[in-house]
């Protein structure tokens, strides 16, 4: 065997020990019943980064019913564009596919218009209700955003809202009204709030730094810098689980950093509802 070919198996094999590693902790970290599973990933179009031409609906289904987190945001999301049929049988609703492989409620939140169908956020809930979608505002052009919500339910019957969003790529001037829209919008809600997603800056950025101090970040919090995009090596931080700090505790944090079915990481946040929040 040729020792390239030889070291590319080698490498193969390291990653899938290290990524069943991963979620053998994951699922094995002890649970309240009060506590709440989250994950958010951008999953590039539905489309392998390592593998081009080949569908990723598979391996994210079977991440999540290994997971099982309460709810789950996705970024880069096609409904029934051309796009999707280039590496499925046809055109698809990637999240209602999704949700029906994994057995969660699947929710699609049009950004805008894409390739003959739709383009923009997903979000999948074990138990969820109000799913609905707010636009962004973008005054400096660019492509439309969007943020999809829910209502949903933790165990213990506490309800509280998840936001899922991918912010604008081009202007900071578009993120920064963004992300003050998305603020207002969610400090409006009467229930606790959880948001999250792709919001493309970085911890040093005006974004993040003019967002209110009550909101906390989970990757800061646990202070865990990976990166969350490209490569450990060779990437960016820009993939985020914010909480209210008034309303929840984080209780553990990581960054999927073995599983390569986009060019994101998945990323992993467990919260656990204060039980006596401040208002």
């Amino acid at each position: 065997m040729a020792a390239g070919v030889k070291h590319y198996f080698i490498h193969l094999a390291m990653k899938q020990f290290l990524f069943v590693l991963t979620l053998s902790s994951l699922l094995a970290f002890p649970l309240s019943a009060q506590e709440i599973k989250i994950l958010t990933y951008n999953i590039l179009h539905g489309e392998r980064a390592d593998r081009p031409s080949v569908s990723n609906l598979e391996e994210i289904s079977n991440l999540l019913i290994q997971l099982q987190p309460e709810v789950i945001a996705l970024q880069e999301v096609d409904s029934m564009t051309a796009r999707s049929s280039r590496f499925n049988e046809k055109p698809i609703d990637y999240v209602s596919q999704l949700g029906e492989r994994s057995g969660y409620q699947s929710y699609f939140g049009k950004a805008m218009d894409y390739d003959g169908g739709g383009y923009g956020e997903g979000i999948l809930a074990k138990s969820g209700t109000n799913y609905h979608t707010i636009n962004l505002p973008i005054p400096a052009g660019g492509e439309p955003r969007a943020m999809a919500w829910v209502k949903s339910m933790a165990k213990n019957n506490l309800e509280f809202y998840f936001g899922a969003t991918h912010l604008c790529h081009q202007f900071e001037e578009n993120r920064i009204a963004q992300v003050d829209s998305i603020i207002a919008y969610a400090d409006s809600l009467d229930k606790p709030v959880i948001w999250v997603g792709d919001l493309n800056f970085t911890p040093d950025s005006p974004e993040y730094q003019r967002i209110p101090e009550h909101w906390k970040e989970a990757g800061a919090e646990a202070g865990n810098p990976q990166n969350t995009y490209g490569t450990p090596e060779n990437g960016g931080r820009i993939d985020y689980i914010w909480y209210d700090s008034r309303k929840f505790e984080l209780v553990d944090y990581k960054v999927l950093d073995q599983i390569s079915f986009s060019d994101h990481y998945p990323v992993w946040a467990v919260l656990r509802p204060i039980k006596n929040p401040k208002q």
